[in-house]
């Protein structure tokens, strides 16, 4: 399956989420309902009282609901939220210890590699096994977890294989229904979790209130009946997620070393959790986190490690000696490729075959994210660890680098608005930025998006509202000006409105969508092409692809557009059904490969579309080799 297909049956999932949520509740009830007639000595006379039972009935639910939406409100901010309450601790790359820097070098590697922004990275320090996780609402909230024990006890290529397992679940759409999971799983913990607080209160503080140990007693017998429901329907919805997470992992790192040496190192160190927030997020990890004793067959929300290491071992992957020197030497196995003013395709990709590309990750596509990070300059690789120094970055990203006179104007108006400190940094990496490839300003801004979200919500804000005063003062909005506005506000959104990736899907017909679609692939067909032949027939060969053309209009030619109508159509197709997605972005790659010539300016508004919709999509524009002289 496609990522467009894991996130179509991730949403089919859901359905059956809340159907088996359902019966729990039944479950919870009836329990609930029993333990009160025996309490009230009521059970030996008759079982059935209706009066009481829609009492139970009642409360139970509400108690329930009230604190799934609870948990759910809670988590809206996405994966930080779920790290930060397992105990976890931001990384910053310029204050991280020789381990903790090469975990973020991997998951920048992977995530250039994969075509994401660089997800937040977490440390769990308390925690001595051997496991971690990624959670979020969508690619663009991602966070990942590693614990103590991980960066301890793993080699690189091992650590690799771990962060490889992660990068799955986020590229297979597994996120957002681990998340929607824990929310509604705390509902029916709550009553177990509740009696775990107060014994724990009872002993911490050595009270001999026997009252209130009887209580908490109860309350986690009672809701061991929620516990058994929800750790069912944790390995239901997980244990055969895990096996495809294993198999990606080894697609992604091409070393069944690695990952299957992780797992074996679990065998022996373990991958338990101490944390009590472990217990609704058990589904999310690497490895078991929970202890199951005798249910562990039953309700492990991981198959056993034995299975999942004798089916990587089964692979049968032996990595090459130019894997082996790619993985050891990344810049100098990337020497045979070189960024170019226009590109190309290495071996060229049909259009079709560009949807099956989103979320998958390939050789090629690691080799050049190795390729980027070894290309930088130091100054650059340096500033994008420090939060001020990114959104200098950010701002030399948006000077005109071809016209003195505007490049002046924008920098005296930045003089007016920001500390002058922060306008000489910026300027230092103006001929840094300039000297590189055009290709690589966007994996360069994705790159700062860790240090820039370091920034409060308003901080944010300030960012974007700077950048498009420079875009303002440096006269009409050029293509690149557009694309760059465009990424860092969706980048930047999940801090400035973490409500904005929860939202769910509106439109699964192509016919609320279908102006949109039109509007899109006008532009890209404007860009790409410069005599009106040529832009009619990239534009019609893109419109003949979306779903059930012949019921809609099909205008001959491209509508005219301006860069306003194209986010307000993005922001709408944003919330389409992936069937849909998937269905746009096929419509949107006709359109530019129709005469098997990508330009960059082809490639950065792509890109971009493909970003702005929430879907992965690695390079698979590979740059072509540097001819020889």
């Amino acid at each position: 399956m496609n990522f467009f297909e894991n996130q179509d049956r991730a949403r089919q999932n859901t359905q059956q989420l809340i159907g088996l949520f359902v019966l729990s509740i039944v479950a919870i009830v009836g329990a609930i309902y029993i333990a009160t007639l025996f309490f009230l000595r009521m059970a030996p006379r008759i079982w059935w009282h209706p009066q009481l039972f829609l009492c139970v009935a009642g409360v139970t639910t509400a108690v329930i609901a009230l604190a799934s939406f609870y948990k759910i409100a809670c988590l809206r901010e996405g994966g930080s939220a779920i790290a930060i309450e397992l105990g976890g601790r931001l990384l910053i790359s310029d204050i991280a210890n020789p381990n903790e820097q090469q975990l973020l070098n991997i998951v920048e590697e992977m995530a250039i590699a994969s075509g994401i922004s660089v997800p937040f990275v977490y440390v769990l320090d308390s925690e001595l096994g051997i496991n971690a996780f990624a959670a979020g609402f969508t690619p663009n909230d991602a966070a990942i977890g590693v614990t103590r024990g991980c960066l301890e006890q793993l080699n690189r290529d091992e650590l690799q294989g771990v962060i490889g397992h992660e990068f799955s679940h986020i590229l297979n759409g597994d996120m957002r229904l681990n998340l929607r999971l824990v929310g509604l799983l705390h509902g029916i913990l709550f009553l177990y979790l509740t009696g775990v607080f107060i014994l724990r209160f009872r002993s911490s503080y050595r009270s001999e209130n026997k009252g209130l140990w009887a209580f908490g007693l109860a309350l986690m017998l009672i809701g061991g009946v929620g516990l058994f429901c929800g750790r069912l329907i944790k390995a239901a919805v997980s244990r055969q997620r895990e096996f495809l997470a294993d198999a990606s992992a080894v697609q992604f790192t091409r070393n069944t070393d690695g990952i299957a040496g992780a797992l074996e190192k679990i065998e022996r160190i373990g991958s338990g959790l101490y944390s009590p927030a472990a217990e609704a997020a058990s589904h999310m990890f690497f490895g078991n986190a929970l202890q199951l004793s005798f249910w562990e067959d039953m309700l492990a929300t991981h198959p056993p490690l034995s299975d999942r290491i004798r089916r990587i071992r089964g692979l049968n992957y032996k990595p090459s000696g130019t894997d082996i020197q790619r993985r050891s030497y990344p810049h100098e196995s990337a020497m045979g490729f070189a960024l170019s003013s226009a590109f190309t395709t290495g071996a060229p990709v049909a259009p079709e075959k560009v949807v099956n590309q989103v979320g998958r990750v390939a050789p090629e596509h690691f080799t050049y994210a190795q390729k980027i990070l070894a290309d930088l300059p130091e100054t650059l690789r340096l500033g994008l660890q420090r939060q001020q120094s990114a959104i200098a970055i950010v701002y030399a990203l948006t000077l005109n680098d071809t016209n003195s006179p505007v490049r002046d104007r924008q920098l005296e108006w930045l003089r007016e608005v920001q500390p002058a400190e922060l306008v000489e940094e910026t300027l230092l990496f103006v001929d840094e930025i300039a000297s590189l490839d055009s290709g690589m300003r966007l994996p360069l801004v994705d790159l700062a998006i860790p240090a820039l979200r370091q920034s409060s919500p308003s901080e944010c804000q300030q960012i974007c509202k700077c950048v498009k005063g420079l875009i303002k003062v440096g006269g009409d909005l050029s293509l690149w000006e557009f694309v760059l506005q465009l990424v860092l506000w969706h980048r930047l959104e999940p801090c400035i409105h973490p409500e904005s990736s929860s939202k769910a899907e509106q439109f699964d017909n192509i016919q609320e969508i279908w102006s949109d679609c039109i509007l899109v692939l006008s532009a890209l067909a404007k860009v790409g092409q410069s005599q009106p032949d040529a832009i009619a027939y990239a534009f019609r060969s893109g419109v003949f692809r979306l779903p059930k053309v012949g019921q809609q209009e099909q205008p001959e030619t491209p509508i005219a557009c301006n860069f306003a109508g194209i986010q307000k159509s993005l922001n709408r197709l944003r919330l389409a059904s992936p069937k849909l997605k998937q269905a746009t972005i096929d419509a949107c790659a006709h359109t530019v490969m129709v005469d098997n010539q990508v330009t960059p300016q082809e490639a950065d508004l792509l890109r971009a579309i493909v970003i702005t919709l929430d879907c992965p999509m690695p390079p698979f524009l590979i740059p072509r080799k540097r001819s020889q002289k």
